[in-house]
């Protein structure tokens, strides 16, 4: 193909690109802002779930601000290191605040839920998320290998954590039972699997279509399914914490649906909440 024509289609495609990541850099502020409504916007404990569901979507959006500075097709070593590290932060982020939801939620329903070795989790994730392509000239047949084992990965994953997710939303029906969208959550992690096992089918693909605007049509692809992918996992992530917020956090919580008993002592009156077999017992 002609280089001017070559030139052409690059410059085009990291227009899009620049387009696209400023879009989503919006919609994550759409996140942003619904997850302050429905959660409030307290920041005294930095380290609660909700502050890291926040610093999440903060990090994806301060990502695509720094993308839309970035030449798709320019790589070179110290700007993987960077985009790596910070998709490996949001990754850890991500376990880390789906502990604290699984380890609330282990006391409260007696169920060990906790995501282990989340050291060896996350360095696998940096080495397999890493791209060599660009920095190395025979990078085809090493990035097709690491693309297929991070699509063997998504798939154990999305077994291992909605495994954890059917516990815990099970855990939960038992207690409450008018809750709904039991289903809708534990297929989601699959759900998310399959979206992204199809956006690196399709990096396997683009490994090897020589023709450069073939190329850029099959990254824009790449981009549909990865995506929807990564917003799949806040959508996960926000109901996973409104559930966490509503049946877990909350100790005055009334999983039997009865009304509160109010006692008044001195001048305030306090609203008890009491389980059936407490009413059986009277």
């Amino acid at each position: 193909m002609d280089p001017i024509i070559e030139e052409e289609i690059m410059k085009k495609h990291n227009q899009a690109d620049a387009f696209i990541s400023l879009f989503f850099a919006g919609l994550d502020a759409v996140c942003y802002i619904i997850i302050l409504t429905l959660f409030g916007c307290d920041f005294k404990n930095l380290s609660s779930p909700k502050q890291k569901l926040s610093l999440l979507i903060v990090l994806d959006a301060v990502l695509r601000i720094f993308n839309m500075y970035s030449d798709e097709y320019s790589k070179y070593f110290v700007k993987e290191i960077f985009f790596t590290c910070f998709t490996t932060i949001q990754f850890t982020i991500i376990i880390s605040l789906l502990n604290q939801i699984f380890e609330k939620s282990s006391e409260t329903f007696d169920a060990d839920m906790k995501i282990g070795n989340q050291i060896f989790l996350t360095s696998l994730f940096f080495v397999l998320v890493f791209s060599f392509k660009g920095i190395f000239e025979s990078y085809k047949l090493l990035s097709a290998l690491q693309f297929i084992c991070i699509m063997i990965g998504l798939f154990i994953m999305s077994k291992y954590i909605g495994g954890k997710i059917e516990t815990y939303i099970s855990n939960i029906t038992k207690k409450d039972a008018s809750f709904s969208g039991e289903n809708f959550i534990i297929n989601m992690p699959f759900f998310i699997a399959i979206y992204l096992i199809i956006n690196y089918f399709f990096e396997i693909f683009s490994l090897f279509v020589e023709n450069k605007l073939y190329a850029s049509y099959m990254i824009m692809l790449c981009k549909i399914f990865k995506e929807g992918g990564k917003y799949l996992v806040f959508l996960l992530l926000i109901i996973l914490y409104y559930t966490y917020n509503k049946y877990i956090s909350d100790e005055f919580y009334d999983y039997g649906g009865n009304e509160p008993s109010s006692h008044t002592s001195g001048k305030g009156s306090v609203s008890v909440y009491k389980d059936e077999d407490e009413y059986d017992d009277v």
